[in-house]
């Protein structure tokens, strides 16, 4: 679904377009957007997205992929270059977050945002999107954290490269925000063959 822009105020439309208050879905769709994000901190009211990438899923497979860099008006913490490999060097020529937030919103369009300990991107997200648009995303969704504590009992830990660890995943390019889209991807489908 191609959306555009709102002629009052260049808002991307599913974020005006319908009253949804999003839910959290108790399934993981069969349709729905892969989301995950990289950040310069932990914070979504103080730091900011260097990083988003989707996946659209469609019947349970890959249609697309969308993965942009955000260029920001402060420096990287060194922590964060380290974690993600990306530096301030990579982001200095990218587009500005109002821009590739809108490119994220006509990609998501209608569908659920699914994620990996979700709730932390659609923070940032939202921050982002009522700073730039003053509307939050409206889309339900879903949060693989809960349904892997289901279909992977007594673990101790429950986080995504330790699940990819778990399932023999390729992890070599963790917290790069697409490949933790693939590698959640790929839980994702391993959750539904399971519950």
């Amino acid at each position: 679904m191609q959306l555009n822009f709102n002629l009052n105020n260049n808002t991307p439309v599913n974020l005006i377009n319908f009253d949804n208050k999003p839910k959290e879905l108790d399934f993981l769709p069969d349709d729905c957007i892969i989301t995950d994000i990289e950040t310069t901190g932990l914070n979504p009211l103080y730091d900011l997205i260097i990083e988003i990438s989707a996946l659209k899923i469609i019947n349970n497979k890959i249609e697309d992929e969308f993965s942009r860099l955000i260029k920001i008006n402060k420096p990287i913490p060194y922590f964060i270059t380290k974690l993600t490999g990306i530096d301030d060097s990579m982001l200095q020529f990218e587009d500005e977050q109002n821009k590739v937030l809108f490119d994220y919103c006509e990609f998501t369009g209608y569908l659920p945002v699914c994620g990996h300990n979700v709730k932390f991107d659609l923070s940032f997200i939202n921050s982002a999107l009522k700073k730039e648009f003053s509307l939050p995303l409206k889309n339900d969704f879903a949060d693989t954290i809960l349904f892997a504590k289901k279909a992977y009992p007594n673990l101790n830990s429950y986080k995504l490269t330790n699940l990819a660890n778990y399932l023999k995943f390729d992890t070599t390019n963790a917290h790069r925000a697409l490949f933790d889209c693939h590698m959640t991807y790929k839980l994702f489908l391993d959750i539904k063959s399971k519950i």
